[in-house]
């Protein structure tokens, strides 16, 4: 029996036959999986994460002007100590002249902490302790050489209700930053800090150790937070 004989007998396609369809639909099925896995990969990151361009210095060195980076909405996950954060202060009347109006800043401390700076060196009062603790900061920029360090104390600021501190990571002059400090002059708000509620997000720690990310997959068209 010659080979085309073979393939029409009745062994050849309840073997073969069968494993050709068995194999064309694990083909299809795979397939299948992929671009669901895919639209369902990407509809939670539609929903968890957002995109933001860095505009200014108030972050330097930490971020540069024209950084592309990815925002996790704190809607799904709220904000920590230390998180960069995204802040949109478009809806007080100090801040409508705040390009786009959002900040972007480093979160020092939260509700019922208190924060100070002396000296050069910040330190807090976590809610429901009585010590204050040194907090060490390798992300701060105090010029070269630390040289604006010494000028930087400000008062004692004890966070209300709802309220949130934050500072710019560049502080290497009186006008690196503006930010909560508003008892120095240094924030857009006269008498209050910002509220929890004004933060939109944070930048994830892969996001910032992996900038290149935000060049490749975010667009020129996002807002820009400053």
């Amino acid at each position: 029996m010659n080979k085309k004989s073979l393939q029409k007998g009745e062994l050849y396609e309840s073997r073969f036959g069968f494993a050709e369809r068995n194999s064309n639909f694990c083909f299809l099925l795979a397939i299948l999986v992929i671009v669901c896995s895919f639209f369902l990969v990407r509809m939670h990151f539609v929903k968890h994460y957002g995109g933001i361009i860095v505009s200014g210095s108030s972050m330097e060195r930490t971020l540069s002007n024209g950084d592309k980076l990815f925002l996790r909405y704190t809607d799904t996950q709220k904000a920590d100590y230390g998180d960069i954060i995204v802040v949109y202060v478009g809806d007080y009347e100090e801040c409508k002249g705040v390009d786009g109006g959002y900040l972007i800043k480093r979160l020092i401390a939260k509700e019922n902490d208190k924060v100070k700076c002396e000296n050069g060196q910040i330190y807090i009062c976590y809610d429901g302790t009585s010590n204050w603790v040194r907090l060490e900061e390798d992300y701060a920029y105090y010029g070269k050489g630390d040289l604006y360090k010494s000028y930087y104390d400000f008062t004692t600021y004890t966070v209300g209700k709802g309220e949130v501190f934050f500072l710019g990571d560049n502080r290497s002059s009186a006008g690196s930053s503006v930010d909560s400090r508003y008892a120095e002059g240094k924030s857009h708000l006269k008498n209050s800090l910002y509220k929890e509620t004004d933060i939109v997000g944070f930048v994830p720690e892969w996001s910032l150790n992996n900038k290149w990310l935000g060049n490749i997959f975010l667009s020129d068209e996002i807002n820009n937070k400053k």
